[in-house]
C-alpha cells in the first residue's frame, strides 16, 4: 500500500477572463475542487494502487466535503479532525496561459498531532510533501511518522513542494530536513532542484552528492524529466506533447501519484514509473483543478 501524509484543502480556482480591474467586477469563472498537495497524489494514485491518506481537517462542513471525495475516488483515509481550526482552503488565481497564483490558508494542516502507528502498518511506501514542514505541529509529526516508518523498513518519497517554501526555510535548514527524512525518491521541480543545488539545467548539482542513497526526479515540466543518483544522470525520459492545457495545478502531484503507483507496481523501474508520471499529468493539466480529464 502507498502512504501519503500531508494537506488537505479546499482549491477555490478563479480563472479570469479579462485583465484584473481595481474596486470592481472582474469577469471570471470559478471553480471549487478538493486540494492539498497531499491529498491530490491520494486521490489520483488510489485508482491505481491501494492508497491511504494520513492528514488532518477541521470539525467542519468542508473537511467532511474533501474526505467523502477521497473516499468516492478510493482512498483509505486517517485522519485527526482538528477542534477550533476550519479545514484548509487555497483560492488559486489563474491567469490566461494556466499559470497560477496562490494564497493559502492552512489552518488545521498546521495542526496535525503524533501519528497514531498502526496509521503506519501495511505501507510499502510512505510519501511526504514539503508543505507539511512549514509551521505548527504537523512538522515534528511528520517527521516522527517518517522516521517510524523507516524504522519499520519502509521507503520514503519527498516531494520538495516550492521554492517559496525553501527561501522562507532556508536552503541549509531545508537540505538538512532532507537528510534526515533520508528519502529513496526526491521529487522538485527545475526551480526548487536549482535552489538546493540538486540539479541545474537538468546536470546534477553539488547538493546530489549529498543524498547518494536517493533517487532524484528533475522535473521540468514540458521538458524531459531527469533521473539522478549519487550525483550521475541514470536516464533522461522525454514528456510527449500535450494540447488543449487549461490548469497547471495539480501537475507535479500527478507526476508524483502516477510515478509512485508504477514504480511499485514494476519494482523500482525507474524510467516505466517516469512515463507514467509523465501521462498521468498530462490528463490533469487539461482539466480544471487538480482532476483528471475525462
Amino acid at each position: 500500500m502507498l502512504g501519503v501524509i500531508g494537506d488537505v484543502v479546499q482549491d477555490v480556482v478563479v480563472s479570469l477572463l479579462e485583465p484584473p480591474r481595481e474596486a470592481t467586477d472582474t469577469a471570471s469563472e470559478i471553480v471549487t475542487t478538493r486540494g492539498g498537495s497531499a491529498a491530490n497524489v491520494a486521490a489520483f494514485a488510489a485508482p491505481r494502487y491501494p492508497t491511504r491518506f494520513i492528514g488532518a481537517v477541521g470539525a467542519d462542513l468542508t473537511g467532511q466535503v474533501l474526505l467523502a471525495d477521497l473516499a468516492a475516488r478510493g482512498v483509505e483515509h486517517r485522519v485527526q479532525v482538528v477542534d477550533g481550526a476550519p479545514t484548509g482552503m487555497i483560492v488559486i488565481m489563474l491567469d490566461e496561459r494556466g499559470e497560477r497564483t496562490m494564497y493559502p490558508s492552512r489552518g488545521a494542516n498546521c495542526l496535525i498531532g503524533p501519528i497514531d502507528p498502526s496509521w503506519l502498518d501495511d505501507l510499502e511506501l510512505l510519501h511526504v510533501t514539503g508543505y507539511s514542514f512549514q509551521s505548527g505541529t504537523t512538522a515534528g509529526s511528520v517527521l516522527e511518522a517518517v522516521e517510524a516508518h523507516r524504522a519499520r523498513g519502509g521507503l520514503v518519497s519527498l516531494d520538495v513542494s516550492s521554492a517559496g517554501l525553501i527561501a522562507h526555510y532556508g536552503v541549509d535548514a531545508f537540505l538538512d530536513l532532507i537528510e534526515r527524512c533520508r528519502p529513496d525518491l526526491l521529487s522538485a521541480n527545475e526551480e526548487e532542484g536549482r535552489l538546493l543545488g540538486l540539479f541545474d539545467d537538468g546536470a546534477p548539482g553539488p547538493s546530489s552528492h549529498r543524498f547518494s542513497g536517493c533517487t532524484v526526479l528533475a522535473r521540468h515540466g514540458a521538458l524531459a524529466t531527469r533521473v539522478i543518483r549519487a550525483g550521475q544522470l541514470l536516464a533522461t525520459v522525454p514528456v510527449p506533447p500535450v494540447e488543449g492545457v487549461r490548469d497547471l495545478t495539480g501537475a507535479g502531484d500527478a507526476f508524483n501519484a502516477g510515478f509512485l503507483t508504477a514504480y511499485l507496481r514494476d519494482r523500482g523501474d525507474v524510467v516505466a514509473a517516469c512515463e507514467a508520471g509523465h501521462a498521468l499529468a498530462a490528463r490533469v493539466v487539461c482539466s480544471v483543478g487538480a482532476n483528471e480529464a475525462p
